[in-house]
């Protein structure tokens, strides 16, 4: 007699089970991974954000002493005209920086992107201001345009004009700060856009042009909307690093400098304040504004961005 065997099949209750354990596995491995991360994030960004935002509310000072005073620092800085430079100086540099780099870095990246000769070479040449400290790179500047022996002002003189004080004049100094934060921003933002620029099918500009377009209508119609998220990150990107500009300020214009206050940045204001004159509270305020302006500008972007995305689609 042969005997008969049975295959019990799981039920669905043991599969949901199942399928609840591996996803829960699967799960602690991902946290495992990114731990490291959290811990950092919570250790030197969350927690300092939030002492800050308490800091803002209490007139701390050099020494550690601090009194709780509310909105005080608050309503001092809406009095304080030099607040008001900074603000007015770090809304200028993003306005006429972040423009220029986006334009230019899509140009040169297109330009990289086609078969031309030592394109290698010249990526490394864009890309080379972005694996270089800024201090570096900012001393380099500083050489360039010094009044007395730099290569601009010789170059000026060797063509009969002459040479300028360009870290003492407020307006040439602005004109200095702009080139470097253009010229220091297109490297990374070219390899973004490149890497976008090579994940467009061949195709479609093939299609296009045997339809008669020409190069421009293709960059137009077809590289410009296909590069919308690039686009967007970059200039969420360059908008949040330009309106914490602090390094080549600081290095490049000397607090006291007859181009200070036509330079200086919320960022700098910030570091004066607390760590110059040891006005922390009050110091901590102008970060928080600081903080607020990133926000409604990143807000607003994100808001601008679905209906750019939706129009680009169309």
């Amino acid at each position: 007699m042969q005997a008969e065997v049975y295959n019990e099949k799981p039920s669905n209750l043991d599969k949901l089970k199942a399928k609840k354990k591996k996803n829960l596995k699967r799960n602690l491995t991902g946290y495992m991974f990114i731990m490291p991360l959290l811990i950092g994030v919570l250790v030197f960004n969350f927690i300092p954000f939030i002492l800050n935002l308490f800091y803002s509310l209490t007139d701390l000072n050099a020494f550690g002493g601090w009194n709780f005073v509310g909105s005080e620092n608050f309503l001092r800085l809406f009095k304080d005209p030099l607040f008001y430079k900074a603000v007015g100086n770090t809304f200028l540099y993003v306005v006429v920086t972040v423009p220029p780099m986006v334009i230019i870095s899509i140009c040169i990246a297109n330009l990289l992107n086609k078969n031309i000769k030592g394109k290698g070479i010249y990526r490394t040449i864009y890309f080379l201001p972005v694996v270089t400290m800024a201090s570096a790179s900012t001393l380099v500047f500083q050489w360039m345009f010094n009044s007395r022996f730099g290569l601009v002002n010789q170059f000026l003189e060797a063509i009969g004009l002459e040479g300028k004080l360009w870290f003492t004049d407020p307006n040439l100094a602005r004109v200095v700060i702009i080139v470097f934060i253009i010229w220091s921003g297109l490297g990374y933002k070219i390899m973004i856009f490149l890497g976008g620029l090579q994940s467009i099918p061949e195709s479609y500009y093939e299609a296009a042009s045997i339809d008669g377009a020409s190069s421009f209508k293709q960059f137009t119609h077809i590289t410009i909307p296909l590069l919308t998220p690039s686009i967007f990150f970059i200039v969420i990107w360059s908008l949040i690093g330009s309106f914490q500009l602090f390094d080549v300020v600081f290095m490049l214009i000397k607090q006291g400098s007859p181009a200070y206050e036509s330079t200086i940045t919320m960022t700098r204001y910030f570091y004066d304040l607390g760590f110059t004159l040891g006005d922390k509270g009050y110091a901590s305020a102008v970060a928080v504004i600081l903080f607020l302006i990133i926000m409604a500008v990143t807000l607003i972007q994100f808001k601008l961005q679905k209906k750019w995305v939706h129009y680009s689609d169309e």
